[in-house]
């Protein structure tokens, strides 16, 4: 029994050790900052901001920060003292004063910091810089910083005393933070050692077999580059944030400033190295030296000024000390962009001489490139005028990828060369080169004509449908002399799971279409439909039928679509895998859309984009004939210079030039360009020798102010490619008579040519008709 009791008393005793030990805990006196420190901050967080401040408000702030000053000096000295007194006795009490004083001191620096930012740009410059009241100021925050280095000194002692204490008590915690530690360094180490063949792994995974993978998928390979940095960085501040816990630990987060500064310099220097050595691996290793040294200097400084800006504001705030160490930075960094342009010095004078059109401040600054001072300051300048050069440059040919800004720069260039080309008057001695001659000079296109990398797209896409064994029925559609018809014989040399058949549509419609059919197919010329459609169930042989200018199917009137639909029930119903492309013109197709839409039921609509200026430039480079005597030359073609054509001949400028004019009239059309280009041709009388001169491109103010009748005839004549007037008479709704009157007034003026009785637009204003009845909403391109 009294075993039992002396148990009970003993639990009771433990269990109410802890409770009395919270108790003294709890009620033990909290240092804080003194009142009067108290009241400041209150006054200053009152103050509104600089924008909305009275005279008052003004006044207020210079009276606080009179205050300010004089209590920080105040407590500077209480602090001292203090700190002295706790030399002499280390007990409780005198480090509970020191302390007090510490978090006075701090509340104070804030609040000065603040009022620096709110009082005046004259008074604040007073203050924090080299003059009398600077120097001052300087010597109280460095006798406050002395101090507070001696106190924190003083606290880590006792932390470390405090956490050996606690161990002895209870060492849970401190075995439990020095486990998550060891598992974050494990983890590391894993990492570490596998990393490698993790990094090799994602990128045969994720790059080797994608041809453009997602940016996401790329950034992560490209700070891959990096991992060990990455992984000791996130490891050493996780540790921190795990030791910091631990009270007596709390001030090793400081070491992440530390920690953050310079691994998270090394990462960046690394990236931006990298980034550096991909974006000059096109320059010679002279330059790419001077780009890493540049990019090592100025990273490095910026590290270091990182971290003692970011430990003097974490220990005082802006004060003067901060803003003295500011200025010294900022020399610091002027003596690095000294030491940079001193590097580049004879790099820089080299690329200026070699660029034409400077101006007169570079000319100078080149003159003076020997002078010993004055070189830095030319330098500097050559650098300046060569980066704001190479940067106008770039984004030039970055914005001349888009359609829209590469055709107004070419509306603009044409409209500055005609200006140039009227001015000049050496026109009276050179003749236009007419007729077949032109085609001496720009050879005229063969069945061996290089091909160039145009539609890929729209060639793959219908590689998929008609390349393959299941059967299939597409359209292909595209503006006139776009290239349709070469994009149709490269399908059908390309199968070879099927016979091709090419089939060039009679402007006489589908009965004829239907005997050159079966001719194609080894059937009589007179064979019928259902004869057509027996062999072509019965046949063996599977099909690949391309019907080229179906346009000449279609009428745009009511049942205009009657021979298209006829053709494509006949094909449909074949049911064996025959494929067939059937193409159609762009003007026409838009009436087939509207009229029938998807109730054609074709597998795949494919539509020919516009060649680009760099298309446009290579099929006319190819056809220039270079096996003459004399080839024709752009000598004295007058072209303004522009920002994307520097480091190249005057010729090659003034050719470059003019085939940028032919693309943007021809509105991306290799026809209509190679047309008005051997329009440009123009012989010198006396020595023979043939000169590219600036087109004249035809204009016609009464195309715009025409009646809409009168377009609607032309738009027809478009769409029908070639037309009779009975058949204008019946898809415009107007009488023969209007129409025979309109369509001689169209021959008059050039607008349209006859060819057995039927009317086509005329190629020299095929691009300019076309254009207005675009803008007048009549056709789409």
């Amino acid at each position: 029994m009294h075993l039992l009791i002396r148990v009970v008393i003993a639990i009771s005793l433990l269990v109410a050790l802890p409770a009395q030990a919270q108790w003294e805990y709890d009620f033990k006196p909290v240092p804080e900052a003194q009142d009067i420190a108290k009241d400041i901050a209150q006054e200053v967080s009152s103050l509104p901001d600089p924008l909305f401040m009275s005279p008052q408000d003004r006044s207020k702030v210079r009276q606080l920060l009179n205050a300010v000053l004089a209590e920080q000096k105040k407590q500077i000295d209480i602090f001292d003292e203090r700190l002295n007194h706790y030399r002499d006795d280390a007990n409780e009490q005198t480090w509970f004063d020191t302390e007090t004083s510490y978090l006075t001191l701090n509340c104070i620096s804030l609040s000065k910091q603040r009022l620096l930012e709110l009082t005046s740009a004259s008074n604040r410059d007073k203050l924090t810089g080299f003059g009398p009241f600077g120097v001052t100021q300087f010597k109280q925050e460095w006798s406050l910083t002395r101090l507070n280095g001696e106190y924190l000194l003083y606290f880590q002692l006792r932390s470390f005393k405090s956490l050996v204490k606690d161990i002895f008590i209870s060492p849970i915690p401190v075995i439990w933070a020095g486990l998550k530690v060891f598992i974050i360094y494990l983890v590391l180490a894993w990492w570490l050692r596998n990393a490698q063949r993790i990094i090799t792994l994602f990128r045969e995974c994720q790059l080797d077999n994608a041809a453009r993978p997602p940016i996401w998928i790329r950034l992560i390979w490209y700070v891959s580059r990096a991992h060990r940095a990455i992984a000791w960085l996130i490891a050493i501040t996780l540790s921190l944030r795990v030791l910091s816990a631990i009270p007596s630990l709390q001030h090793l987060i400081f070491l992440e400033i530390f920690t953050w500064w310079i691994l998270g310099g090394s990462i960046a220097i690394s990236f931006i190295l990298e980034f550096t050595y991909r974006n000059s691996r096109s320059s010679n290793p002279e330059v790419l030296a001077l780009r890493l040294s540049t990019v090592r200097r100025y990273v490095w400084s910026i590290i270091v000024a990182g971290v003692i800006l970011q430990i003097s504001m974490r220990t005082l705030g802006k004060g003067t000390i901060y803003y003295w160490i500011y200025s010294a930075l900022f020399f610091w960094f002027v003596l690095v962009t000294i030491s940079v342009l001193r590097i580049w010095r004879n790099k820089v004078f080299e690329v200026a001489e070699k660029l034409a059109d400077r101006p007169v401040w570079v000319n100078w600054a080149i003159s003076r490139k020997g002078v010993y001072i004055v070189r830095i300051v030319g330098t500097a300048i050559a650098a300046l005028w060569i980066a704001g050069h190479t940067f106008k440059q770039r984004i030039v040919a970055m914005l001349s990828h888009y359609t829209i800004f590469s055709q107004a720069l070419a509306y603009l260039f044409r409209i500055e060369v005609a200006k140039q080309t009227g001015s000049k008057n050496e026109q009276h001695n050179l003749v236009r080169v007419k007729g077949d001659a032109t085609f001496e000079y720009v050879l005229p296109g063969t069945h061996d004509s290089e091909l160039f990398d145009y539609a890929t797209d729209e060639f793959k896409q219908l590689s998929q449908y008609l390349l393959s064994d299941s059967p299939a029925i597409c359209v292909l559609s595209g503006e006139r002399g776009i290239g349709t018809t070469t994009m149709l014989k490269s399908i059908l040399n390309k199968v070879k799971n099927a016979e091709p058949v090419y089939l060039n549509c009679p402007y006489s419609g589908y009965q004829e279409l239907l005997t050159h059919l079966a001719v194609s197919l080894g059937l009589d010329e007179d064979a019928t439909e259902i004869q057509i459609l027996s062999f072509l169930r019965k046949s063996d042989t599977r099909y690949l039928i391309a019907v080229d200018n179906a346009q000449r199917l279609v009428k745009p009137m009511v049942g205009g679509l009657t021979s298209l639909i006829k053709l494509t029930n006949l094909l449909r119903r074949s049911k064996k895998n025959h494929r067939v492309v059937i193409a159609i013109e762009k003007a026409s197709w838009r009436f087939v859309d509207r009229a029938r839409g998807e109730r054609l039921l074709f597998d795949w609509v494919s539509f020919m984009p516009k060649w680009s200026e760099k298309q446009i430039q290579q099929l006319l480079d190819s056809r220039v004939n270079q096996d003459i005597d004399t080839p024709l030359s752009f000598d004295g073609l007058v072209v303004p210079k522009q920002w994307d054509q520097e480091e190249i001949t005057e010729e090659e400028r003034a050719k470059q030039g003019f085939y940028r004019i032919l693309w943007h009239y021809s509105d991306g059309n290799p026809t209509v360009a190679l047309r008005f280009f051997r329009q440009s041709l123009q012989r010198n009388k006396e020595t023979e020798q043939v000169f590219v001169r600036l087109f004249r491109a035809p204009e016609s103010q009464e195309l715009e102010k025409m009646p809409k009748s009168m377009l609607a005839v032309l738009r027809s004549i478009v769409q029908l490619e070639i037309a009779s007037t009975e058949e204008l008479s019946e898809c415009t709704q107007l009488s023969v008579a209007e129409v025979l009157g309109t369509l001689r007034y169209f021959q008059s003026r050039g607008f349209i040519e006859w060819s057995e009785d039927k009317a086509r637009v005329s190629d020299h204003w095929f691009r300019h008709i076309t254009n207005v009845l675009d803008r007048q909403h009549l056709l789409v391109k």
